[in-house]
């Protein structure tokens, strides 16, 4: 008889990845994010794999933990 090894799969993580351009409105410093990718990390854990749909002209990109919005219908 086999011994079940059925473990919870592990949580994988999704971050997104952004370009942030600043711009002046009215005389106020004002922020668009742009989504230009996504990242997994590593199973080993010492790394990320980045999937990049754009490259941004300034070379900096932010990466943020994936956080999904809640549906406004189930309030």
């Amino acid at each position: 008889m086999a011994k079940n090894t059925n473990k919870p799969a592990p949580e994988i993580k999704r971050f997104n990845a952004y370009t942030v351009r600043d711009f002046e409105r009215n005389g106020a410093t004002e922020h668009d994010w742009m989504r230009i990718g996504v990242g997994f990390p590593n199973e080993d854990g010492k790394g990320f794999n980045l999937i990049l749909h754009a490259v941004p002209v300034d070379g900096k990109i932010v990466v943020r933990l994936h956080e999904p919005k809640e549906d406004a219908a189930q309030e």
